[in-house]
């Protein structure tokens, strides 16, 4: 009789998920750029995230609100860690996410369970004549439970199974979902590598036409300096396309905007983000996105901070609090985080 350690357990139970990420993908047409569904899956779950920048998935640390976006960050340090986040935008649109892990000691596997909510308010219906006819209340959720352990020394594996809807008055649309992530820590804690799939999966229910799904491919490094206390980040994302941004070659001539030149191309792939420690409880975040900057940029005007972002956080003895702020031409969002050490 053959029996499996638990790295062989663990490798099998993660290859299947593998092989059905190989099948999704091969049979299900993905989409990167706007045409997809769900684009609400591709905002920062957490105040930090969007402090860095909009997007980090490597970031060294134990930051619960980090893995919701990334199952691989996720680890018996967040044991009975509950993640609180709010971010407000305009005309009353709030995000909602809140996430909880646990850790299967006899399994050695961190398990969390997270719900990433974007309620639009209350808007009125009308008639073809415009008559009213009442209020909807349109919103989008994510509800998904990811699992992470380690299989060799230095290396992480973590996945999110996720069921996704859309509530648009008389329009509704479901789907299910996948991300599969792996990281890998250098042996003096200076350097962590992630890579990240994303939005592998398709819509379920009776639609006739099915739509793709944000299916994203991202890269991130993350350095710690040894003597000083500062870490940088660099995240490359939408990986399996080459060009990245967005050019209507019939509008931007007249706007003399030229298309993006192979250099500018790269460039829109990255996100840099980068963390300065003040002692044991005080981190100062800032990062810049580059297509962001790129893609909201006004010729002839003036664009202020478009594709910047900033943000603190302040730990405390149970209780951690973080605020991240990101600019979209004169307007400054703000997204606030807290994660709750429920037991000690």
């Amino acid at each position: 009789m053959i029996r499996f350690d638990d790295h062989q357990q663990k490798l099998g139970f993660f290859l299947t998920f593998f092989s059905l990420l190989a099948i999704l993908n091969s049979s299900i047409a993905q989409t990167t750029a706007g045409n997809a569904v769900y684009n609400f899956l591709e905002l920062p779950n957490s105040a930090k995230i969007t402090a860095l920048g909009g997007l980090n998935i490597s970031s060294i640390g134990n930051d619960l609100g980090l893995a919701t976006y990334n199952p691989s960050l996720l680890n018996e340090e967040m044991d009975h860690q509950l993640y609180i986040g709010i971010k407000p935008f305009f005309a009353g649109i709030q995000q909602y996410d809140v996430m909880s892990a646990q850790y299967w000691a006899q399994k050695k596997i961190s398990w969390g369970l997270d719900v990433h909510y974007l309620d639009y308010g209350n808007i009125n219906m009308t008639d073809i004549v415009g008559n009213d006819i009442g209020q909807m209340h349109p919103s989008d959720y994510a509800v998904q439970l990811s699992a992470a352990c380690d299989y060799i020394p230095n290396i992480r594996i973590g996945s999110s199974l996720k069921y996704i809807h859309s509530n648009y008055g008389l329009y509704k649309s479901s789907a299910v979902a996948m991300d599969i992530g792996l990281k890998y820590l250098s042996s003096n804690n200076l350097s962590q590598v992630s890579l990240l799939v994303k939005n592998v999966g398709m819509q379920i229910g009776n639609e006739t036409h099915k739509q793709d799904l944000p299916f994203n491919l991202i890269l991130g490094w993350t350095k710690k300096m040894e003597y000083a206390p500062l870490q940088f980040s660099l995240t490359a994302d939408r990986l399996s396309v080459w060009n990245n941004s967005y050019y209507d070659p019939v509008y931007a001539p007249a706007q003399t905007t030229s298309a993006p030149s192979q250099l500018q191309n790269v460039f829109n792939h990255l996100t840099i983000g980068s963390e300065i420690f003040i002692g044991q409880q005080v981190d100062i975040d800032f990062g810049y996105n580059i297509i962001r900057r790129y893609e909201l940029n006004i010729q002839d005007q003036s664009n202020g901070l478009n594709g910047f972002s900033a943000g603190m956080g302040l730990k405390l003895e149970r209780m951690n609090l973080q605020y991240g702020g990101s600019f979209f031409q004169s307007n400054l969002y703000h997204h606030f985080s807290l994660t709750y050490q429920l037991k000690k």
